[in-house]
C-alpha cells in the first residue's frame, strides 16, 4: 500500500540528486570568461590577445571537466557555459574589426553558429519549451576553429579567410545537428 503522505514518483533531475548552487568553482571558471572578452577592447599587444585567447579556451575546456569530476553539473552551469562561451566570442572577434584584419562578413561567419543557438535558445524559452544543452562535436569543432581563428588573426593573417570557411562549413554542420538533435528530443517527449 503506498503511503499518501510521500512525495509522488519525480523523474531524477537531469544534471544530478542535488543543486550545487550557482557559485561553484566551475562556474567561476565560465563566468571569467566574461570579463577576459571585454579585456580585448583594452588589451593591444598580440601576445596579451593570445594570453586572453589561451586563458578562454582553458576557461571553456576546464569548467565542464571540473564540474563531472567535483559532482557540481548543473542546469545552471550547462546554460552558464555557453553563454559566456558567446560573450567572449562576440567581444572578442569585434574587437579585431576595427584594425582591418577582419571585415564584417568574416565576423557574421565566424559568430553563425552562435546566433543561431542563441536565437533557437530565446525562441524556444519565448514558446514555453526548454531543451537541454548538450555538448556536440559540430559545436565542439567550431569552437575549435573559432579559437584557431583567433590565433590566426594574431599571428597568421593570411590564414584567415581559410579559418572563416571551415568556422562557416562547421557551423552549418553543427546547426544542423543541433537541429536534429533537438528535433529527435521533442519528438521523443511527445511520445513519451
Amino acid at each position: 500500500m503506498r503511503d499518501e503522505t510521500a512525495p509522488p514518483h519525480e523523474d531524477p533531475p537531469a544534471y544530478g540528486s542535488h543543486d550545487p548552487g550557482f557559485l561553484t568553482f566551475s562556474n567561476l571558471l565560465s563566468l571569467s570568461r566574461v570579463p577576459l572578452g571585454f579585456l580585448f577592447l583594452v588589451v593591444s599587444d598580440r601576445t596579451g590577445l593570445a594570453v586572453l585567447v589561451a586563458a578562454g579556451a582553458a576557461t571553456d575546456l576546464l569548467d565542464g571537466l571540473i564540474a563531472r569530476l567535483s559532482g557540481t553539473v548543473s542546469e545552471m552551469g550547462a546554460l552558464l557555459d555557453p553563454f559566456c562561451d558567446k560573450v567572449f566570442v562576440l567581444i572578442g572577434l569585434l574587437s579585431f574589426l576595427p584594425g582591418g584584419t577582419l571585415d564584417w562578413a568574416g565576423f557574421l561567419i565566424l559568430v553563425l553558429r552562435d546566433i543561431f543557438t542563441a536565437g533557437s535558445y530565446l525562441v524556444g524559452r519565448l514558446a514555453g519549451r526548454t531543451l537541454p544543452f548538450r555538448s556536440r562535436l559540430g559545436g565542439k569543432l567550431t569552437t575549435g576553429l573559432q579559437v584557431l581563428t583567433f590565433f590566426a588573426l594574431l599571428f597568421w593573417p593570411k590564414g584567415v579567410p581559410l579559418l572563416v570557411v571551415l568556422v562557416g562549413a562547421a557551423s552549418v554542420y553543427a546547426i544542423i545537428d543541433y537541429g536534429t538533435y533537438s528535433t529527435r528530443i521533442s519528438q521523443a517527449r511527445k511520445g513519451g
